[in-house]
């Protein structure tokens, strides 16, 4: 009696045989989570705007730097997550969300320490805010993919 053909586990209908022993399918290999593998391109792109709007910007009043920079904390990046929201509706609920408390915190903190960072350094160089701008972008790029899960907090729609 003839049996019927099965196609491999996770694989298409009608491919090959499967790998041979010893080896994995790139399908076998657990999927990496939505997002995963992009915080870290995210926050070099972070960086590299807030460092390159405070480098535009330089030798205005530290007044200017920081309203300036908070526009751009509260007002573009809002407006990102609610384009992102809206194109995650789609798919299943995740369980982990960016707190907006915990991230307004960590903005005003980065806000006041690159004022801090200028306001010191204003009489001691030609240009600070250059090297604010510098700090800024390597202080987001390299701390922010780390920092990034303490920003997160668990969906209501998830919560047993």
């Amino acid at each position: 009696m003839p049996r019927p053909a099965r196609r491999p586990p996770h694989g298409p209908e009608g491919t090959a045989a499967a790998p041979p022993s010893g080896t994995a399918a790139a399908s076998d290999d657990p999927a990496p989570s939505p997002g995963k593998g992009n915080i870290a391109g995210l926050y070099l792109v972070a960086g590299l705007l807030m460092g390159g709007v405070w480098a535009w910007n330089h030798g205005s009043p530290l007044w200017e730097h920081a309203v300036k920079l908070l526009v751009l904390l509260f007002v573009a990046a809002p407006l990102l997550h609610l384009a992102r929201s809206r194109r995650a509706a789609r798919r299943p609920a995740h369980r982990l969300r960016l707190s907006f408390v915990r991230l307004a915190t960590a903005k005003i903190t980065l806000v006041v320490l690159a004022l801090g960072a200028s306001w010191l350094l204003e009489d001691s160089m030609p240009h600070p805010d250059l090297v604010v701008a510098a700090g800024l972008a390597a202080v987001i790029t390299l701390l922010g993919p780390l920092l990034h899960r303490y920003l997160l907090v668990r969906s209501p729609a998830v919560v047993p």
